[in-house]
């Protein structure tokens, strides 16, 4: 009797996923119940395909952001300080944008490192527990930017779930979210600093505006 940590091959045979539909990749994917490890290499390149849309939007706005941050010191250099002020806030928002895409980015990233060490039951569960919960963070944050990736990051979610219940279950292990949670702030702590570093190096930074005079009115 095979384990349902192994890989099946039942499950992930090839034959299985139409890669010319898309829309097949729910059905393809290995279902609720099933063996844990097809299920888990599943997810795993779900997330992939994510980081990879991020970093795609994060190149486009990395290029929007140095035509903002020209405009900017063009009309700084012509003392045009109501034009400068907008460029100043449209960059700040460009700049917002690019740092919910780099967290996402690197988040995501971190939890593919993680889930891909689990070699038992109850590392997967330890692992899997505040995955969720950065996934579910990372959703809520990406949303207002990026509304398309609100239904992947929903379905990477619900998959996580099914295999962490399953996981749990098979292995006898119960779920502890409170240190869960703890973990996944953790785990969004550092990949914060990573993407701090990253900004850093990657973007000019942005000129000081100049100072409006102030009109005494007698």
């Amino acid at each position: 009797m095979n384990s349902r940590w192994v890989k099946s091959e039942s499950i992930l045979n090839g034959n299985d996923v139409n890669s010319n539909n898309n829309h097949d990749l729910m059905a393809s994917l290995p279902k609720p119940g099933g063996p844990l490890k097809p299920r888990l290499d599943a997810v795993r390149k779900k997330i992939q395909v994510q980081i990879d849309r991020l970093e795609e939007l994060h190149s486009i706005h990395k290029l929007k952001d140095n035509e903002i941050l020209g405009k900017l010191m063009v009309s700084i250099n012509e003392n045009n300080t109501q034009h400068s002020t907008l460029l100043s806030s449209e960059l700040a928002r460009a700049r917002r944008l690019s740092r919910v895409l780099l967290l996402s980015s690197v988040a995501l990233e971190q939890l593919i490192s993680k889930l891909s060490s689990a070699s038992d039951f109850g590392n997967l569960v330890i692992v899997l527990s505040p995955a969720m919960a950065v996934v579910k963070n990372l959703r809520s944050s990406i949303t207002p930017y990026v509304q398309e990736m609100e239904g992947e990051l929903g379905v990477i979610s619900e998959l996580l779930s099914g295999i962490l219940v399953d996981a749990g279950q098979v292995g006898g292990f119960t779920i502890n979210f409170e240190t869960a949670n703890e973990e996944a702030v953790r785990l969004i702590g550092e990949a914060s600093q990573v993407v701090d570093q990253k900004i850093k190096e990657e973007f000019s930074k942005v000129p000081e505006l100049p100072v409006i005079p102030h009109i005494r009115f007698s």
